[in-house]
């Protein structure tokens, strides 16, 4: 038995794509794998790495325009999900059971379809893999063997379906048109009290477990690796973890809306209470930041395409910004919106808040999924997978 770092590399027209991945108990003579992966991968030791380059239709099947399907409005099956009407809207992935009555769908058909055009009598409807059509770059790594006990029964495992086919290629737009993600009603919250009254008591603890922590940083690091000494961040919606890299030499402002937690962070220099919720106008000058990064915090924002545009306002030229994100959050203050959608949608989401400011260029997306949870993790008990974790990044033109 062998677990692999599966590593898929793609590009959409408006972002670089990195997806990671973590192949448990893979049995390489009996699991299913991408054409020629198996045959490079046979004979190498831990921490052999090894590349296989997918055309369009090697290993995804092609865009088929067959799956392309035309389909009256009235056949989409709404839902109601916790209180809220699941509605169609162009751009939008939905479960092709929800989508209509259409040649090889079932209503339980939970596979994933895309409204690509919609008006008020019909919807087309592209039923093609997420990823159809694009070229691919898969990276395999040998993280660890193991010898296996018993070859009778067991389960066979198809690697590329377990890494494309649970999300990547949904965070990227269909045709090049914006996603209708709903910021008009989708930006209210249950609860609409006060920010800082639902924040004033401290809250000292961390909002992911210890390993999807260390891929945030581990992710920061890889973008600011070039950064100079006492290079200066602004960590935006601050709290105890600023999830940045503790090797890098940094001046560490941190922006939040309790003092006591900020406090109890060791990364800030600086700290500075500010409801973005109230006044989305930071109070910096231009261009004083090298980098401003968010974690694990975005999905609070009820003007979020405002606060994006005053990040890259504080940006200096060529610097970056970072948002991270998982699927853990409080439930009554997450924008509706958030919890609507699919996970890679929520980073199709931010990639549209980037896409909003012209000033925001050379946009990637960063995706880890699948690690194990840290045996001490207080919800060990509820899943044995670690949180996962997705950053969107972008650098302001020079």
């Amino acid at each position: 038995m062998t677990t692999l770092e599966l590593v898929l590399e793609w590009q959409s027209p408006e972002a670089r794509h990195l997806e990671r991945y973590l192949a448990r108990r893979v049995n390489l003579w009996r699991d299913v794998f991408p054409p020629g992966l198996k045959e490079v991968l046979l004979g190498k030791s831990v921490g052999d790495t090894v590349e296989r380059i997918y055309q369009p239709g090697d290993a995804v099947p092609k865009h088929d325009p067959k799956l392309i399907h035309n389909v009256p409005r009235s056949r989409f099956q709404r839902r109601t999900v916790g209180g809220r009407a699941i509605e169609p809207a162009r751009g939008r992935f939905y479960p092709r059971g929800m989508l209509g009555d259409m040649l090889g769908v079932y209503p339980q058909d939970s596979r994933p379809g895309r409204i690509i055009e919609l008006d008020e009598s019909s919807m087309v409807v592209d039923l093609n893999h997420p990823l159809a059509g694009r070229p691919l770059t898969l990276r395999a790594t040998v993280k660890d063997t193991a010898d296996k006990v018993t070859e009778t029964g067991g389960r066979l495992t198809c690697w590329l379906e377990e890494i494309a086919d649970s999300g990547p290629g949904m965070q990227c737009r269909g045709g090049g048109h914006p996603t209708s993600f709903d910021l008009q009603d989708g930006l209210h919250r249950l609860d609409e009290t006060e920010d800082s009254r639902f924040y004033a008591s401290p809250r000292i603890i961390g909002h992911v477990d210890a390993q999807a922590g260390e891929f945030l940083k581990e992710t920061y690091a890889a973008a600011l690796s070039t950064l100079p000494a006492k290079a200066k961040v602004l960590d935006l919606m601050s709290s105890v973890q600023s999830h940045l890299p503790d090797h890098l030499d940094l001046h560490v402002t941190g922006l939040g809306l309790n003092l006591e937690e900020m406090e109890a962070n060791p990364r800030l220099a600086e700290r500075v209470v500010h409801d973005l919720n109230a006044a989305p106008k930071l109070p910096f000058p231009d261009k004083s930041f090298d980098v401003v990064a968010c974690s694990l915090s975005i999905e609070y924002l009820t003007p979020p395409r405002a606060v994006i545009a005053e990040c890259a306002r504080l940006l200096r030229p060529g610097g970056a910004l970072m948002v991270g994100i998982s699927n853990r959050w409080f439930p009554t203050k997450a924008v509706r919106i958030w919890m609507d959608l699919h996970e890679f949608e929520r980073v199709g989401l931010v990639l549209e808040y980037f896409q909003t400011v012209p000033t925001l260029t050379d946009l990637r997306t960063v995706s880890i999924r699948n690690w194990w949870r840290p045996e001490d993790d207080p919800h060990i008990d509820q899943t044995l997978t670690s949180d996962p974790v997705y950053v969107v990044m972008g650098t302001v033109q020079g």
